[in-house]
């Protein structure tokens, strides 16, 4: 991997991971596109290792939320329940799930469900309130286990699960990207276990470095970006790009 690609991946990853649009999905794509000599268990390993700048960022962003909930602990229930189904579903099946979705017909097929998922999310009847229930919590937890398979959106799943729970776009947002934290940081330490071992190789450390650092810097600018986005307008913008990304993934699939 050269320093531009680490750069462009860096980016990729700052962007797609926070905006509702798969940034596992488009990491696929890019792998594809631009022929990265990366077997599947490290890009796979790669891909987690990008999220500790996405996780740091996160920190960063949320200081003053986790602070408050240090606080006061009685708001942290509903965001351990929701945690749990994507914590077992990741310890038990990342990696089946990743070889048996990583084709890019797979991909493809995924990037048009979130869209969808994006349009649905937004035109579901409920009635808005502030406060996740266990029910709530449990239902957006699963969605994020689903959102497992590259090209499903965490992001945008659990945003639309959030929204037909009854939240308002803000808070179904920062939800989704609390509960994320203890997922990435999950990952990231078991993705250690491959390195320490010597199982998985990666590429050299100057090059990772800047790829994380440019993934921190851009996820950064993506949460401060988006929690003003969604105040004004709907994540259903974004089912455009997906239907049209979801047609070249799987165009480039058959014709490349």
């Amino acid at each position: 991997m050269t320093l531009l690609q680490a750069i462009g991946l860096g980016i990729l990853q700052g962007i797609t991971e926070f905006f509702p649009v798969s940034s596992s999905g488009h990491l696929v794509l890019a792998e594809s596109l631009i022929h990265l000599q990366i077997a599947s268990h490290d890009m796979q390993t790669l891909n987690v290792l990008l999220h500790a700048g996405t996780l740091l960022a996160l920190l960063i962003a949320y200081a003053p939320v986790w602070l408050q909930l240090l606080r006061d602990p009685r708001q942290l229930p509903p965001l351990i329940v929701a945690t749990i189904p994507g914590a077992l579903t990741g310890l038990f099946l990342e990696e089946w799930i990743a070889m048996r979705f990583q084709s890019l017909l797979y991909v493809g097929i995924a990037f048009a469900c979130t869209g969808i998922i994006l349009l649905v999310g937004e035109r579901c009847p409920h009635k808005q309130h502030r406060n996740i229930t266990m029910r709530s919590a449990l239902i957006i937890g699963i969605t994020q286990a689903i959102a497992l398979i590259p090209g499903i959106s965490r992001s945008g799943i659990t945003i639309s699960a959030g929204r037909w729970m009854g939240l308002n776009r803000k808070d179904a947002l920062d939800f989704s990207f609390l509960m994320a934290m203890p997922i990435i940081a999950g990952a990231s330490l078991m993705s250690l276990r491959g390195i320490i071992d010597g199982t998985v190789t990666l590429p050299p450390l100057p090059v990772l470095t800047l790829a994380i650092a440019t993934s921190f810097v851009c996820s950064l600018l993506s949460i401060m970006f988006l929690r003003s986005f969604v105040v004004r307008r709907s994540l259903g913008w974004f089912a455009p790009y997906l239907f049209a990304l979801s047609a070249l993934t799987i165009l480039h699939k058959f014709f490349s």
